[in-house]
C-alpha cells in the first residue's frame, strides 16, 4: 500500500524539518565561518605585500628599526592566521561547526587590524607629506580589502577595520593644521562609509548564505515537486513561483525572472505577506492559502524596483496528501505587450495621427459627456478652418500643408485652459471646447469673446514653412452654451453655422452663432444652393 507509505514519509520530513530548526541556524554560522576561513589566503597574502611596499615608501624617513619590527610582527600574526586556515580546511565539516573557529579567527583579524593601528601611529611621519599619503593609502585600502572579506560577521569587519582607522585619523587631528584636520575629517567619513558598506555586504551575504542553508534543509521536503514541476518550469511560456505555507518564495523559473526583470537572488526568499508587500499581491497569496485560490492582475514592483511590471497572476494553494497546506504556487502572465497593444491601439483610435490631437471620436465623446455635467456650468465650442489652405497645398506642397496643420494644432494647445480640448475633425478643420463655471448670459459673453480673441490672435501669427514665412488666418465659428441638458449634435451644428457666415465675410473672420443663421442657411437650402457652395 504506497499511499500510507508516502504520507509516513511527508510527515516525517515535516517534523523533521521542525525539530532541525536550531540546527538550520547553527548550520548558518557555520556557513560564514567557513566563508570567512575560504577567503582568508588572498587578503593575508595582500596585506604582507601592503606591509613590505610601506616599509620600502617609509625606509628613507622613519627608524629602520621600527620598520622592520613592524613588518616582522605584521608578518608573524599573518603566518599564524594562514596557519588557522590551514589547519581548519583540513578538519571534517562537523569539526567545524565547533564554535571555537569563530573565535580564533575573530582573535586573529583583530590582531591584525591591531598591527596595522599600530604601524599607522608609529610609522606616522607629519614633516614628510609624501610617506603620510602613501601610510593613508596603504591603511585605506587595507581596511576597504577586510570589508570585504570579512562581513560575512559584521562585528569581525568592524573588530578588524577599527583599529587600523582610528589611530590614523587620530594621528592627523593632534597635527592641528587646516590640511590635516581636513584630511582626518575624510578619513572620518571613509570610516562611516566602510561601517555602513560592511553592514549592506552583512546583511546580503547573510540573506544568500541564510538562503542556500534554508534550500539545502528543505532539499528533501521539495524533492518530489520539484521532479513533478521541473518540466513546467522549463517549458511554460507563463512564468512559474511556488511559496510555502508563510508566502516566502522558494522557487521560480526563468521566465519569471525575465518578465520582472530581476535575479533569482532578489526573488529567493522574499515574503509576498511582508508588511512592505505589495497589498494586492499580498491579499492574493492570502486568498491561495486560506480558500484556495487567489487573483491579482495590475503593475506589479519589487521594494527597491526602479520600475514596475503589468502582469496578472493565478495564485492555487497546495496541499499535502493530509490535506494540510503547505504553500502554493502561481501562474504569471506578462501583461507589458498587452499594455502596449491596447496603448497603441487606444491612439490611434481618439488620435490624430498627423497633429497627434484628440480626433473626432474622441472629441464628440468628452463632448457627449459634458452635457449634464455639473462640474462645469457653461463654455462656448469653437468651430475653425485655415483660409487659403488649399492654395498653400498646391504651392508648396502637402508636406508643407502637413507642417501648417502641425504648426497649428501646437497653438491652439497653448490656448487651452485646464479641462479644455482642442481636435481635428479633418483636412483642415479644427474645433476647441473651452469650459468656465460663469453663469451669467453677460459674464459667459463676455469669456467667450476674450478666449476667441486670445486664439485668433495666437492663431493670425505667420507661419514658417520651409523657409517661408506664411500669412494663414483662421475663420472661426463659435456658440456658447450651458452644460446643464445640451445637446452635443446641435451644438456642433451651431458652430459649423457660424463658422460659414465667418467665411461669407471674408478671411480671418470670427463670428457667434445667432438663431438667424439657422433659418438662413434652411432658405438656401430650400432654394436648392448649398451652403457650402455659396461660402465658396
Amino acid at each position: 500500500m504506497p499511499h500510507p507509505v508516502n504520507t509516513a514519509n511527508a510527515s516525517g520530513l515535516r517534523s523533521r524539518f521542525k525539530r532541525d530548526h536550531h540546527a538550520t541556524l547553527k548550520s548558518l554560522r557555520s556557513e560564514k565561518v567557513r566563508l570567512l576561513y575560504e577567503n582568508l589566503w588572498s587578503p593575508v597574502l595582500a596585506s604582507v605585500l601592503g606591509g613590505i611596499l610601506l616599509v620600502a615608501a617609509l625606509w628613507p624617513v622613519v627608524a629602520h628599526w621600527k620598520l622592520i619590527g613592524w613588518l616582522a610582527l605584521l608578518a608573524m600574526v599573518s603566518g599564524l592566521r594562514l596557519g588557522l586556515a590551514y589547519r581548519f580546511q583540513r578538519l571534517p565539516a562537523l569539526e567545524q561547526r565547533r564554535q571555537r573557529w569563530l573565535r580564533w579567527f575573530s582573535i586573529g583579524a583583530i590582531s591584525a587590524g591591531s598591527v596595522w593601528g599600530l604601524g599607522s601611529f608609529a610609522l606616522f611621519t607629519g614633516d614628510h607629506p609624501g610617506q603620510v599619503a602613501a601610510l593613508s593609502i596603504v591603511v585605506a585600502g587595507i581596511s576597504a580589502g577586510g570589508v570585504t572579506t570579512l562581513s560575512a560577521i559584521w562585528w569581525v569587519a568592524l573588530g578588524f577595520v577599527l583599529p587600523i582607522m582610528l589611530p590614523l585619523m587620530v594621528q592627523f587631528f593632534l597635527l592641528g593644521s587646516s590640511l590635516s584636520l581636513l584630511i582626518g575629517s575624510m578619513l572620518t567619513l571613509f570610516l562611516g562609509l566602510i561601517v555602513v558598506t560592511s553592514r549592506r555586504l552583512s546583511r546580503i551575504i547573510h540573506d544568500n548564505i541564510s538562503l542556500r542553508v534554508n534550500m539545502a534543509a528543505r532539499e528533501a521536503q521539495l524533492m518530489e515537486s520539484e521532479d513533478r514541476y521541473r518540466s513546467i518550469f522549463d517549458q511554460s511560456p507563463l512564468g512559474v513561483l511556488h511559496f510555502d505555507d508563510q508566502g516566502t518564495i522558494t522557487d521560480c523559473n526563468g521566465k519569471l525572472l525575465e518578465i520582472l526583470g530581476v535575479e533569482r537572488g532578489q526573488l529567493m526568499g522574499y515574503c509576498m505577506l511582508a508588511p512592505s508587500a505589495d497589498k494586492a499581491v499580498a491579499r492574493a497569496v492570502s486568498d491561495a492559502l486560506n480558500q484556495g485560490t487567489g487573483y491579482y492582475e495590475g503593475t506589479y514592483q519589487l521594494p527597491k524596483a526602479s520600475v514596475g511590471t503589468p502582469l496578472r497572476a493565478f495564485f492555487n494553494g497546495v496541499h499535502s496528501t493530509r490535506q494540510e497546506m503547505v504553500g502554493g504556487v502561481a501562474m504569471i502572465e506578462d501583461f507589458s505587450e498587452r499594455k502596449q497593444h491596447e496603448a497603441i491601439i487606444y491612439r490611434q483610435a481618439y488620435y490624430d495621427a498627423l497633429t497627434d490631437l484628440p480626433n473626432r471620436r474622441m472629441f464628440i465623446e468628452r463632448l457627449e459627456t459634458l452635457c449634464g455635467d455639473d462640474q462645469y456650468a457653461s463654455g462656448l465650442l469653437l468651430f475653425m478652418d485655415l483660409d487659403r489652405f488649399k492654395l498653400i497645398n498646391d504651392t508648396l506642397g502637402h508636406a508643407a500643408g502637413d507642417d501648417l496643420l502641425i504648426q497649428v494644432a501646437r497653438r491652439l494647445e497653448g490656448c487651452l485652459h485646464k479641462g479644455d480640448m482642442a481636435a481635428r475633425l479633418s483636412g483642415d478643420e479644427f474645433v476647441l471646447l473651452a469650459l468656465t463655471p460663469t453663469t451669467t448670459p453677460k459674464a459667459l459673453e463676455d469669456w467667450a469673446e476674450d478666449y476667441m480673441q486670445a486664439v485668433q490672435l495666437a492663431l493670425s501669427a505667420p507661419y514658417r514653412l520651409e523657409s517661408h514665412s506664411v500669412d494663414v488666418t483662421p475663420s472661426m465659428g463659435y456658440t456658447c452654451f450651458q452644460a446643464s441638458g445640451c445637446d452635443h449634435g446641435e451644438l456642433l451644428k451651431e458652430a459649423d453655422l457660424a463658422m460659414y457666415q465667418a467665411k461669407t465675410k471674408g478671411r480671418a473672420q470670427r463670428r457667434r452663432y445667432q438663431p438667424w443663421m439657422r433659418e438662413e442657411a434652411q432658405k438656401l437650402a430650400s432654394a436648392g444652393m448649398p451652403a457650402e457652395n455659396s461660402a465658396s
